[in-house]
């Protein structure tokens, strides 16, 4: 019977990490299949690299640094999960078995993305018609495992004396939650938690791609080598007291990407560009019916879908004159130059905030109509304190919080968001009380940004917007319901970050 220590190991050359290692029984095999080799065609960051040239990285390059990082986790605290409960914590997996699967799955986590990430999901899966089976990239992703892979790891799982390894990808990857509490477990290394290795990864990779290194510094050896398995309950992490200086520099730096890059102020004006290139799109291709597709176990159309190839199209419409999608795409390809233009400050909505709470800003992030009500109202008023037609204004309201989705949309009533901590003495695992993040200063925001049409902008204006939104979300405090947001009808955009 083989085990990992068994296997055959092959090296990549990585800036991140210095050299990622693959095993060439399985993990080679996997790789050289279309919906992996596909992710080097996607971007890992859509529009960033108008804003920061150096962000054309991608998401195979993401994906193989996820599947090294999810095994360096996984690995150390099952070991971790041996010694402090004991080997029936395993369920009857062996520590090899979860490891490999767990390299797998975050080698396999972004499969289901479309082209231009989660532009794709706002103006494709989002709009409307599209089947709940593929509501967001992990459901079609999961869906493209079970079509073309699943099979594959079984026999090469079987083949290196993994009982059940194509099954354990599978749970891992899936939207529900996994049968037992070691899988659970496992899961949460890869995604679902606050610090796993889809986020760490990104973080540290978009930040050096995008020459942005200041705001993902993250020393995620130190995170790793504290974490530890709740012996309460296996299925959850709980954090040392020697990483919480660490955890804390972490959230601060997610929370300083999605600010300064993702949410960057033009490539959100960028994103806008994007998403009404890709509505034209959906007409002229039927990006829909090829999604709606993978949810009928016909997966090629949808994986021929990238960001290579829809550039190549949008680039040779980009010199057609008279044509709105070749406009668009001139914008965004060509000129460089969004058809919005912010003016005033951001206005920066957090807790400490007069007049606002934590559950008032998880209204604001999670709950769609009082968001929509935020855009058309303040739209309204910022059109009339400067004459102008409300269709001339744009507001973009953005949560900048840096808790993975899921663990937002778990939240019943009175939110406590919090961390759980440990003290470890010898074979022991002493739980402390957990520490409440917002207390702690987690930067749980949302950013209000008021823009115009470019050929409508005066200078004149910048003072005008900034009180005017302002005043608006001072007034805005006092009428959202101090209760929590229901996110059942969210369910199915629910992502993990």
């Amino acid at each position: 019977m083989l085990s990992l220590s068994g296997l055959s190991w092959k090296e990549i050359s990585d800036p991140i990490y210095g050299h990622v290692y693959y095993n060439k029984e399985i993990e080679e095999r996997v790789l050289g299949t279309l919906p992996v080799q596909r992710l080097r065609y996607i971007l890992q960051l859509q529009t960033a690299h108008l804003v920061y040239p150096g962000a054309v990285h991608t998401r195979f390059q993401h994906s193989i640094g996820v599947m090294h990082l999810a095994g360096v986790m996984a690995e150390d605290v099952l070991r971790k999960l041996v010694r402090f409960v004991g080997p029936e914590a395993l369920a009857g997996y062996s520590v090899d078995e979860l490891v490999e699967a767990g390299r797998l799955a975050g080698l396999l986590h972004d499969i289901g993305h479309g082209p231009f990430g989660h532009t794709f999901e706002e103006a494709v899966l989002w709009r409307g018609g599209v089947s709940p089976e593929v509501a967001n990239h992990e459901r079609v992703g999961l869906l493209v495992y079970r079509h073309t892979l699943k099979d594959l790891v079984d026999d090469l799982g079987k083949k290196s004396g993994f009982s059940d390894l194509a099954g354990v990808v599978e749970e891992l990857l899936g939207p529900g939650e996994p049968r037992t509490p070691v899988l659970r477990l496992v899961r949460r290394v890869i995604k679902d938690s606050y610090y796993p290795a889809d986020v760490l990864d990104f973080l540290r990779r978009d930040s050096y791609y995008a020459g942005t290194g200041e705001y993902g510094s993250i020393n995620h050896e130190k995170l790793v080598k504290n974490t530890y398995p709740n012996p309460r309950d296996v299925s959850e992490l709980v954090l040392e007291r020697g990483g919480l200086g660490e955890f804390k520099a972490y959230m601060t730096a997610k929370a300083s990407m999605y600010h300064h890059v993702y949410y960057h102020s033009v490539a959100r004006a960028f994103d806008r560009i994007l998403y009404d290139i890709l509505v034209l799109l959906d007409e002229e291709l039927g990006l829909r019916s090829a999604v709606n597709a993978v949810a009928r176990g016909e997966v090629r159309d949808f994986l021929l879908l990238t960001d290579a190839g829809l550039y190549d199209l949008m680039l040779r419409e980009s010199v057609r004159e008279g044509s709105r999608l070749g406009q668009l795409a001139r914008a965004l390809l060509v000129e460089r130059k969004p058809s919005w233009k912010r003016v005033g400050r951001e206005v920066v909505v957090t807790p400490f905030k007069r007049g606002w709470s934590t559950l008032k800003v998880l209204r604001l992030a999670y709950d769609k109509s009082i968001r929509e009500r935020v855009r058309r109202e303040l739209e309204e008023e910022l059109a009339g304190a400067v004459g102008l037609a409300r269709e001339d204004i744009w507001v973009d309201v953005v949560d900048i919080t840096p808790l993975p989705r899921s663990v937002i949309y778990s939240l019943k009533g009175e939110p406590l968001i919090a961390l759980g901590t440990c003290e470890v003495s010898g074979n022991r695992i002493v739980l402390d009380n957990p520490l409440d993040l917002v207390a702690e200063g987690l930067p749980l925001t949302v950013l209000v940004r008021g823009y115009v049409r470019r050929e409508k902008y005066s200078m004149d204006y910048e003072p005008r917007f900034s009180a005017v939104v302002n005043d608006y979300l001072e007034e805005l405090a006092g009428e959202i319901p101090e209760s929590a947001v229901d996110l059942e009808a969210y369910q199915h955009m629910k992502i993990t970050s």
